[in-house]
């Protein structure tokens, strides 16, 4: 997994990278330029546009705009967040001023060197280089917005343990922060069922299927019964936008760590077709080549975090994703069955959603729909209802 576009800022502030060049110049993350005003003052008009994102990667999705226009920004502060094949990014702006126009809207993907947005502002004569360069302290992991390109760290002190040992500073993760904003913003509630598993084995052995094909046809089956659940939420707005078409994200464990490719129409897909899919970008993320268009633009996510041995979790959502099936590890239960006890297979199976495009009753139906084709072998959905006695 790339390591992210890291923001790191020396201790002692920008000025150790500034340079002394002309007001006019091209900063590589955004170009400005100088204009007069009628009263003799200058203008400085910057560019932030798309930065070479390394690793051949030519493209990225804007998720989110964290400023509008008409916004007053400074140097550094975070602007947008966008999501590469690699990883979730956060840029920073490298000028400071008004925001006059945002170039591209969200759900857009942008080549790099497009513009992402304008910033204008009045400069003095005795305004700094650093402001007229455009130059800020920030600097992206590879690319440098000062004189020297690359990672800057922090001289700053590492925080010490209790046995007054310095510590070992480990830069986070670039999907950090969307982490922390899914979890901070989204009112998620998970509910969960266990439930008897001995009909889809037996339809893996009779039609020589995978697991995950299975639950993936479980899960649009669902969906198609109660589409609340493929949904994003417009906060600018204040409104639930219904998707029209599921692009399905299934996790894939690889050798880079944990990817999910997003599989488009899933829901349009024969049963031939949709495995013949899953198994192609399961291919394909492990081999690290899969194309920026399979991983973006997910509606939801099938999570089958059995493989690693767990039961259950509470996972995050991925944003802007508002539900999310866990599906937990296969493993022999004693279960009742028609009065008497037998050894069942049986798995535990969780949603994850975001309240705010249903209420418990419509989530709970999605879960005993999936659930009764986890029991039923994958036969109707319809059935969820009368199979309610065979989920724990």
């Amino acid at each position: 997994m790339l390591e992210g576009l890291r923001r790191l800022v020396c201790d002692d502030g920008p000025s150790r990278i500034a340079r002394r060049e002309p007001a006019v110049t091209d900063v590589g993350i955004g170009a400005a330029t100088e204009a007069g005003t009628e009263q003799g003052a200058r203008v400085l008009d910057g560019a932030f546009r798309l930065p070479d994102l390394g690793e051949g990667l030519t493209e990225a999705e804007v998720l989110e705009w964290l400023v509008a226009v008409g916004d007053e920004v400074a140097y550094d502060q975070v602007v947008v967040e966008v999501e590469t094949a690699k990883s979730v990014v956060t840029l920073p702006s490298p000028h400071a001023g008004t925001v006059t126009a945002l170039h591209c809207g969200a759900g857009e993907i942008v080549k790099v060197g497009a513009p992402l947005l304008s910033v204008s502002r009045a400069l003095s004569e005795n305004c700094s280089g650093e402001e007229e360069s455009g130059r800020s302290g920030a600097v992206l992991t590879g690319y440098g917005t000062g004189q020297r390109a690359g990672l800057v760290r922090s001289t700053a002190p590492a925080s010490e343990s209790r046995s007054g040992q310095p510590g070992t500073g480990i830069p986070l993760d670039a999907a950090s922060e969307k982490f922390v904003r899914a979890h901070r913003d989204t009112p998620a509630v998970t509910i969960w069922a266990d439930v008897d598993a001995t009909g889809l084995l037996a339809t893996r052995a009779a039609q020589g299927t995978g697991v995950l094909v299975l639950l993936a046809r479980a899960c649009l089956d669902g969906l198609a019964a109660f589409p609340a659940l493929n949904a994003r939420v417009d906060t600018d707005r204040a409104e639930i936008v219904r998707m029209p078409r599921v692009h399905l994200g299934f996790a894939a464990q690889t050798d880079h760590g944990l990817i999910v490719p997003v599989l488009r129409d899933a829901d349009r897909l024969p049963p031939d077709d949709l495995a013949s899919g899953l198994e192609r970008l399961t291919g394909l993320a492990r081999q690290g080549a899969l194309p920026t268009e399979h991983l973006t633009g997910g509606t939801f996510t099938l999570n089958n975090y059995g493989v690693l041995g767990v039961d259950g979790a509470t996972p995050i959502l991925n944003h802007p994703q508002t539900a999310m099936l866990g599906v937990g590890r296969l493993i022999d239960r004693p279960w009742a069955v028609d009065g008497r006890v037998e050894v069942r297979k049986t798995v535990h199976l969780s949603l994850t959603f975001d309240h705010r495009v249903c209420d418990g009753a419509t989530a709970a139906g999605f879960l005993r729909h999936v659930g009764a084709s986890v029991t039923c072998g994958h036969r109707d959905g319809g059935t969820a209802d009368r199979e309610d006695s065979r989920m724990g």
